[in-house]
């Protein structure tokens, strides 16, 4: 009998601290989640991007003789400035003025002799047939004539810009065949400026408004000449720009590119780490009434040099896009916005 009563004592314990238990239990409360937000800036109207560039011949001239010849006298020296049609070396004339000669001897006097003919043909004295093969064997002589003479013109050799004489590559007495470099020159007539600049840029060349240049304490204004349309490993694209007035080659310049137009006002500015994809597609996550996300699918047109995202639609200026805890999120998550705290350094969170 005691133990019977035990068994109903310890029974009703059991029921008690059961009971009890039940009463503290609350339900599970909804997990809500730490972000940062960001509202979208606006892009400026223009912008002037500062580039590094360097200062390069328009273009390197090899010099040489258009007929074989040894050299009798080399005018200029490495380093030093030419002008346009300015003589820099020159060949042995002594067989070329030869030919010249016997030609124009040949010349002349079958030039007496057709002028003896033409009388006679004038006169029907002649045949037309006979007349007609001594006027054309004049204009052979001609020709042979002129040929030689331009073979003496080509023992000068001039320089056919201006220009900085780079390399001289022979001495006088050497021997040269035609076509052989005699002598490198540095085009520095028309000096350019050469720059690389990222994609987001080089789609906005067409909007550009000014280009200019600053060396030694003077602003340059540039003209663009040429676009390479195909980026390097760097993911960067080569621009070419003339230049008003003269630098010397290899001089590293700052090379300012204002861009403006419509392009440029388009689109909103957000952090680039804010964006995420998802089967293909780009999204930002916003914050929206009741602080709960919806991820939004934007259109990105590039990244600019500072690390923001250019989007072209999707969001607005007003939307609380989060930036960061961008990870963890998912569709209808209940969040709470906090601000940056001094320990988060850099706004990795």
């Amino acid at each position: 009998m005691k133990t019977i009563k035990s068994f109903v004592i310890s029974l009703a314990a059991v029921s008690m601290l059961t009971a009890c238990g039940g009463n503290d239990r609350k339900p599970s409360e909804e997990k809500v989640r730490n972000v940062m937000t960001v509202l979208p800036q606006n892009r400026q109207e223009s912008a002037v991007k500062n580039f590094s560039g360097v200062v390069k011949e328009n273009s390197t001239v090899s010099l040489s003789f258009r007929t074989p010849g040894q050299i009798t006298r080399v005018l200029v020296k490495e380093g030093q400035h030419v002008s346009q049609g300015q003589l820099v070396a020159t060949l042995d004339t002594k067989d070329y003025q030869l030919q010249v000669d016997a030609a124009q001897t040949q010349y002349d006097q079958l030039k007496k002799e057709v002028e003896r003919l033409t009388k006679l043909h004038d006169a029907n004295s002649l045949a037309s047939n006979d007349y007609e093969k001594a006027t054309s064997g004049l204009e052979q002589l001609r020709i042979k004539l002129q040929n030689a003479k331009n073979q003496l013109s080509y023992t000068r050799l001039t320089a056919p810009v201006s220009g900085t004489i780079q390399k001289v590559n022979f001495e006088p007495s050497e021997m040269v065949s035609a076509g052989l470099p005699v002598m490198d020159l540095l085009d520095t007539h028309s000096m350019e400026v050469e720059v690389n600049i990222p994609h987001e840029v080089y789609r906005m060349l067409g909007n550009t408004t000014e280009a200019y240049c600053l060396a030694d304490g003077k602003r340059y204004n540039l003209h663009k000449k040429s676009v390479l349309a195909k980026a390097d490993a760097n993911q960067l694209f080569t621009v070419k720009y003339a230049i008003d007035g003269h630098l010397s080659a290899g001089v590293n310049v700052n090379v300012y590119i204002e861009l403006g137009g419509s392009e440029t006002v388009k689109g909103l500015s957000i952090p680039a780490h804010a964006i995420f994809e998802d089967a293909g597609k780009t999204y930002v996550w916003v914050v929206e009434q009741g602080d709960v996300v919806k991820r939004h699918p934007i259109t990105v047109s590039g990244v600019d040099s500072e690390g923001m995202a250019v989007v072209l639609d999707g969001i607005s200026a007003s939307d609380r896009v989060v930036k960061a805890g961008v990870k963890a999120l998912h569709e209808g998550d209940k969040v709470k916005v906090v601000t940056q705290r001094n320990t988060n350094v850099g706004d990795l969170l």
